[in-house]
């Protein structure tokens, strides 16, 4: 039996705090945990605190984090993945760092002051905006489309033009609400990064809950989101949960460890077999997989021996997996005071068939520009879709000239300042995670699958949990966040404790 170097120390020098009851002969049983993401630190970090030590976190890159991403720029820090919490009550991330003081407070984009900006650079003015944005709230909201048999592109466009044709909007011009449409659908592949809406069924069996409150809640400190995971791991300084044992991360995180399979029917005796890139082997009880829905699509063929069972690979099939990606723009001076805080835009088909003909074609992937807290100097692009997944390939001039091409159009008769660095993010292509968050899709409702099917727990012979997995995309009602991807640590982490209880 292998057991790694670290846990070896590990073991002589850290004093149990709290017994493991032996079960199957198995004393503080051996537990691998795929991915140092917000899911693996959560499992990692529940069973560390709960007695259990002899836990080894196998990470591909050189950090922690996953798609919690903070980094320096400007003079301070930018969020390249996870940027705000999305809501208060029911949200795990905002209850556990609400309690200190200062760490969180509401974003300058809830202010709700959002504007949209024609690519003639004129306004839409805010009433109309507001009536536009309400009726197609409406419409997604609506129960209507439980009963619908196509897409949602093809639900919403329906009962938009309906809406349309009603008194209520007869002042809304053909152009505005095209325009209006072609926005709404990429505010949508934002929020749920699919690449288009006519690949979403209109009737969803799983839905996302949104938990209630704030939704644009921003953090403050020089670590950003990912001070979550401290808090988590109970290394924020300060903790007052006494309950959150300080969990030695630099013990338990092996870095640089690609794993290339999981032989979760691994031995005679149960053990699970896990093999990594460089050829390391490494023997456990359970693995919990936390790695990415893009990798698992990409790799799970491979990755586990024997193959896993249909319900699993169906859920790794059927779930949708998309991008979305940010550029951020440092200036030498201040963004323009008339810059709103949020701008969407809304292009002129005449417009945007030239843009399509210039070299900044690839701009038609920026969605909306976000000012960003505490970093006056700094811009950010939001990128959607095909046409953002493309642009990962481009240079940084070609994007620093698209970026400037559009705040022409978009910011037109305002003075911005030279630009001073450029900082984006590529996550389609990073063979570690391969996309940026869940959702669902056509094919999603066809295989009659979703996220519980996904975090099904596989079992050997014995009827033991040896093969579990985490992450967001294996949270039926919180999947594509930060706070969905933590409970699901929490509940695999909670399914070993209970096991052994």
């Amino acid at each position: 039996m292998k057991w790694p170097v670290s846990l070896i120390g590990l073991f002589i020098c850290l004093t149990v705090l709290a017994v493991v009851a032996t079960v199957n002969g198995v004393d503080n049983p051996r537990i691998i945990i795929v991915g140092a993401g917000a899911a693996g630190i959560a499992a990692a970090s529940r069973l560390y605190q709960k007695g259990f030590k002899s836990i080894t976190i196998l990470e591909a890159s050189q950090r922690f984090g996953g798609r919690i991403y903070t980094t320096p720029f400007g003079g301070g820090i930018v969020e390249l993945g996870a940027q705000w919490c999305h809501g208060e009550e029911g949200n795990v991330v905002y209850q556990l760092a609400s309690v200190y003081s200062g760490l969180l407070k509401s974003s300058i984009i809830a202010d709700e002051d959002a504007v949209l900006i024609r690519s003639n650079g004129v306004r839409v003015p805010e009433a109309v905006a507001d009536r536009l944005q309400t009726m197609a709230e409406e419409i997604i909201e609506s129960d209507a489309r439980d009963t619908f048999e196509g897409s949602l592109g093809e639900y919403f466009t329906q009962e938009y033009w309906k809406q349309l044709a009603t008194p209520a909007f007869s002042d809304i011009s053909r152009d505005l609400a095209e325009q209006f449409l072609v926005y709404y659908h990429n505010y949508e592949r934002g929020y749920t990064a699919y690449n288009s809406w006519f690949e979403v069924a209109a009737s969803e069996t799983d839905s996302y809950v949104e938990p209630a409150g704030n939704q644009d809640i921003a953090w403050n400190g020089k670590k950003g989101f990912s001070t979550i995971l401290d808090i988590v791991s109970g290394n924020h300084p300060g903790t007052t949960n006494q309950t959150l044992t300080p969990v030695p991360l630099g013990q338990l995180i092996t870095y640089g460890k690609s794993v290339s399979n999981i032989q979760w029917k691994g031995s005679p005796d149960g053990e699970v077999i896990v093999k990594t890139q460089d050829g390391t082997t490494y023997d456990a009880d359970h693995v919990i997989v936390t790695v990415s829905l893009g990798v698992l699509k990409e790799n799970y063929r491979t990755m586990f021996t024997p193959a896993l069972p249909t319900v699993n690979q169906q859920a790794i099939t059927g779930l949708y997996f998309g991008t979305v990606n940010k550029i951020f723009v440092l200036f030498d001076a201040p963004i323009p005071e008339d810059f709103p805080n949020t701008v969407h835009l809304l292009w002129y088909q005449t417009d945007l068939n030239a843009l399509r003909q210039s070299p900044h074609a690839w701009a038609e992937a920026v969605s909306t520009f976000f000012r960003i807290d505490n970093q006056p100097n700094v811009l950010m692009a939001w990128m959607n879709g095909v046409e953002g997944i493309k642009a990962e390939n481009l240079g940084d001039t070609t994007i620093r000239n698209g970026i400037l091409h559009l705040l022409k159009i978009f910011g037109k008769n305002l003075t911005f300042g030279n630009i001073r660095g450029l900082l984006r993010s590529k996550w389609s292509s990073d063979r570690l995670f391969r996309g940026s968050y869940s959702s669902r899709s056509i094919t999603t409702e066809n295989l009659n699958t979703g996220a519980q099917y996904l975090g099904m727990p596989v079992q050997n012979a014995a009827n033991e949990p040896v093969l579990l997995f985490a992450g967001e995309a294996t949270n039926p009602v919180h999947y594509s966040t930060v706070h969905g991807a933590i409970d699901s640590g929490f509940r695999e982490a909670n399914r070993l404790i209970n096991y052994y209880s």
